[in-house]
């Protein structure tokens, strides 16, 4: 028999749907597929996790609050975190404070451990990364160490393609060669570098020509994934098609994605924006987009900027992607936004999200439309979430007016049909707290809009 490592494993179960998805058609007939095994020290939902900036510690940064960061994490259930590791003794500081309390909670780590400035020749960046290496194996517990990512959007603000597309190649390479050469990080993936998907196709095309493959030095791709103002879905595919010559044959993180927030903080650039409520909406749409596919995803990030910002648009748009309002450094001052309740809310139902075979409900769900979706787990209590929503925009952004709308969806009315008579707990997660009904039924219908809702059946 062959024996695999973890690594090989890893990789393999990258490539299983953890979640059936079922889409479009005016029938879905959905079964549960097995997610693989949780580990120990592997929280809730393996398969979503949040950006963090635990080094940010400048004067006015809400991130010098480790301690208070690291709890709004643990109340959000977050699996796991993606936070570069810095050389500044520091930065080290605030990083191993903040990875120490989520790492005592099992919150897996994805490191990204090269900046661009450090890529000057392969042999510098081959000896950054053995010193970024030696620290991690003297300061963390490498159990949870989930992955080394690659330069992250190596080929933003008008860089020249030849120097930095080089430069991505000899970090890729270093990462790579000098992790495989110590046993202890046999079990971390080494992602490719996330591109700037920057405009578009057109934009993009001639980056990914000019970085080449990549896929002897990595073990799973990266991409960055921004819907604007549209469904999580749009264009999904599209784009994924559009990097996978950078990593072919890999299955793929999607390490950022989200939703800016900014419409009343005086943006006025181009970018696209939505209000507060409709990204809580999107959210866990968002999640369960990527999750189906097998694809780890993290949002986009935690905190927000405090106030004054820098005086660019770029800054006032980035501001606005976190799912904590924080209006001063104060953590006294901050809430949660709607969005963060929401994935909240979801990963709390989702809890461990594993699939019983011998077990796994069968239900039969139809509509008249084709913008239908549906999700079922099973948690290891014996509980199957169904999750069901629909496919479609909710606000519409105008760059030129810089104001938006939300979209009106009217509900869809959605049949759905049990293997037998069942007691059903409802949720709306972007909505409230409380479940919006209970029954115990074998067939019954649902008013869906533009909300997700979870079925919680025993």
């Amino acid at each position: 028999m062959v024996s695999l490592t973890r690594r090989q494993l890893l990789i393999r179960a990258a490539y299983v749907a953890p979640i059936a998805l079922l889409t479009g058609g005016a029938t879905a007939s959905c079964q549960g597929l097995q997610l693989p095994p949780r580990s120990p020290s592997q929280p809730a939902f393996a398969w979503y996790g949040i950006n963090t900036h635990l080094s940010f510690l400048g004067e006015g940064a809400v991130w010098a609050n480790t301690d208070a960061a690291v709890e709004w994490l643990l109340d959000l259930g977050v699996g796991a975190v993606r936070q570069y590791l810095p050389r500044t003794t520091h930065g080290r500081a605030a990083v191993q404070q903040g990875m120490k309390l989520l790492g005592a909670a099992g919150v897996r780590w994805s490191c990204p451990v090269l900046e661009l400035e450090d890529v000057t020749t392969l042999n510098r960046a081959r000896r950054v990364v053995n010193e970024q290496l030696d620290w991690l194996e003297s300061n963390t517990d490498l159990a949870l160490l989930d992955s080394l990512p690659g330069l992250n959007e190596p080929n933003s603000g008008g860089k020249a393609i030849a120097n930095w597309a080089n430069l991505t190649r000899w970090a890729q390479q270093a990462i790579y060669e000098e992790t495989r050469k110590r046993s202890d990080f046999d079990h971390v993936l080494v992602q490719g570098p996330p591109l700037n998907m920057k405009g578009g196709a057109k934009e993009i095309v001639p980056d990914v020509q000019a970085l080449g493959g990549l896929e002897r030095w990595l073990d799973r791709g990266d991409v960055h994934l921004y819907p604007g103002d549209d469904d999580p879905e749009v264009m999904v595919d599209e784009r994924l098609a559009l990097l996978a010559p950078i990593h072919p044959g890999k299955p793929v993180c999607v390490s950022e994605g989200g939703y800016a927030t900014s419409v009343d903080r005086g943006y006025t650039g181009g970018s696209v924006l939505v209000s507060e409520d409709a990204a809580a909406l999107y959210a866990p749409k968002q999640l369960l987009v990527h999750a189906m596919a097998g694809r780890l995803f993290f949002s986009y990030e935690l905190l927000e900027e405090a106030d004054p910002l820098q005086d660019t648009e770029r800054s006032v748009r980035e501001a606005g992607f976190g799912l904590v309002r924080t209006p001063t450094t104060d953590p006294d001052s901050w809430s949660p936004k709607p969005g963060f309740d929401a994935i909240r809310r979801f990963l709390a139902l989702a809890q461990d999200a594993r699939i019983n075979p011998a077990v796994s409900l069968l239900a039969k769900v139809t509509s008249d439309g084709t913008d239908l979706r549906t999700a079922l787990l099973d948690r290891s209590d014996g509980t199957s979430l169904l999750a069901v929503w629909r496919a479609v925009d909710l606000y519409d952004w105008d760059p030129d007016t810089l104001s938006g709308s939300p979209v009106t969806v009217q509900p869809e009315q959605v049949t759905i049909v049990l293997d037998e008579r069942r007691p059903v707990v409802v949720h709306q997660p972007s909505l409230r707290d409380a479940p919006t009904d209970v029954f115990i039924a074998k067939d019954f219908t649902l008013a869906v809009g533009g909300e997700l809702q979870v079925l919680e059946i025993e």
